[in-house]
């Protein structure tokens, strides 16, 4: 039963839990909607009807999108149904299903890409999706970061795995490395077994070394044909000019490979180098694919900057200027804006009540001590799985800082306060390192507020009866 757990909390086997009846779906929504071609200023925030989920559709209430070049793209092209709303990745809770769905059920936490030429967007309070677009929000995810990896996973497997077929020890040149794209790609490839370089600014070449960049270019100061030679593949992220100088740097046999329209047959007609071709779009098989390298740590995901929806043109603007490390993430759901609209978190001190939820002892306490002493309240994260009803996740501590120690550990426990207007709560430990008291949610029950401290370790009855009981 631990081992279970264990793998469950790998992102190895899915955490199962009861069923739960459908909400009730309002029938108007806030979206970012516009109306006829334009760039970022061009969208507005409107209230719309919530969508209804059409045949092997569910419908998600939306609680964090993220920004792709490809949205402001389509909407400056005037490639969009307008009005319309844009936006393609998402991440938040089934609300809705269609009959005779099974895949998902109401409740679940999901993660997926819709396609606002045909439907609308994510963008949105509520997207009806179709269930061979979606796959479960990885659980050593936050909600934010799984809405940031749908369109960099699938597009990275699709030209990593699938076009240039990367193996192990082939040495890879990425161009365009920092982006949401790149950064992904670099990883996919380390993961593979491949030697990877990189071009980015110099600003990126710390952040690209952490994802497993071996060699990083500024591509500012320095021709990377000038210091790379006998590339096996070639990934290329920017296109242009930069596309037109990649053969030089393949060995012969090289393969290159564009997620910038397509390379120029004039490219490929020389024999020497190989321009595989790419296979279709697969939203399924991507995210699949990556599952198991998310599941063992292999992959992260850099959150650039964080809006709430009303500040929607900021964030495709900050996406549009180019420079973007990792993804752009927008707050959807009404229970994270705040978090991302950087308001104070701050108000009445709210008295807890402290449970033990215990899985590694299949035991369950609970304790009447409350929470007295001041803590420093750094952030906002949302919440990883479906049993346990919360929606916001608070990162506490009374110094910010990792404790060094158990005993310090048992004192941060008993110098957590919350403070605020909260809605919904739990305090967590991080499994496996347990080196810091990271997440916390508030649970509303029975008019009472508590918290709930979930135990990964057979450590951690001990340590609990060090900080709550009496």
């Amino acid at each position: 039963m631990y081992t279970r757990f264990l793998l469950m909390f790998a992102g190895l086997l899915p955490v199962v839990a009861a069923a739960q009846a459908c909400p009730v779906v309002p029938d108007t929504m806030l979206a970012a909607r516009i109306h006829a071609a334009g760039g970022p200023e061009a969208l507005r925030v409107e209230r719309v009807p919530v969508p209804v989920a059409a045949a092997d559709d569910v419908v998600v209430r939306v609680h964090y999108a993220s920004v792709n070049p490809v949205d402001w793209k389509l909407q400056e092209a005037g490639r969009l149904p307008f009005p319309a709303t844009p936006g393609g990745d998402f991440a938040g809770e089934v609300v809705a299903v269609a009959p005779g769905v099974t895949a998902f059920a109401c409740g679940d936490l999901v993660a997926g890409i819709v396609d606002p030429r045909e439907r609308s967007g994510s963008y949105a309070e509520y997207v009806a999706a179709p269930v061979a677009a979606l796959a479960p929000a990885p659980v050593t995810f936050t909600l934010q970061e799984a809405a940031a990896y749908p369109t960099v996973a699938v597009a990275a497997w699709r030209y990593v795995v699938g076009a240039a077929d990367v193996r192990p020890g082939d040495r890879v040149l990425v161009h365009g490395g920092a982006g949401g794209v790149g950064s992904m790609v670099v990883q996919l490839a380390k993961a593979r077994g491949a030697h990877v370089t990189a071009t980015a600014s110099a600003r990126n070449h710390d952040y690209l070394r952490g994802l497993g960049a071996e060699a990083v270019i500024d591509y500012r100061s320095v021709r990377f044909e000038e210091v790379v030679r006998d590339m096996d593949v070639v990934v290329d992220t920017v296109g242009g000019d930069t596309l037109m100088r990649s053969p030089g740097v393949l060995r012969d046999g090289g393969r290159l490979v564009t997620l910038v329209g397509q390379v120029p047959a004039a490219l490929c007609t020389s024999g020497r180098i190989v321009c595989p071709a790419v296979p279709a779009w697969d939203v399924q098989a991507g995210l699949a694919g990556m599952v198991p390298l998310i599941a063992a740590g292999q992959l992260r995901l850099h959150v650039d900057g964080l809006y709430p929806l009303s500040q929607i043109v900021q964030a495709q603007q900050h996406n549009r200027a180019g420079t973007t490390r990792g993804k752009v993430v927008v707050a959807v759901a009404a229970d994270n804006v705040a978090s991302a609209s950087g308001d104070d978190v701050a108000g009445v001190r709210v008295p807890l009540q402290a449970y033990l939820d215990g899985h590694a002892t299949g035991q369950r306490r609970h304790f009447e001590r409350a929470f007295a002493e001041d803590a420093v309240l750094v952030g906002v994260k949302d919440g990883r799985y479906r049993h346990w009803p919360a929606r916001d996740y608070i990162l506490a501590s009374s110094s910010g800082r990792v404790p060094a120690d158990e005993a310090q550990r048992t004192r941060r426990i008993r110098q957590i306060t919350v403070t605020g207007d909260v809605a919904t709560a739990v305090i967590e430990l991080d499994y496996p390192d347990m080196k810091a008291l990271d997440h916390m949610t508030l649970l509303r029950r029975g008019g009472a507020w508590h918290i709930v401290v979930k135990a990964y370790h057979a450590w951690t009855p001990g340590l609990a009866d060090g900080a709550v009981a009496r």
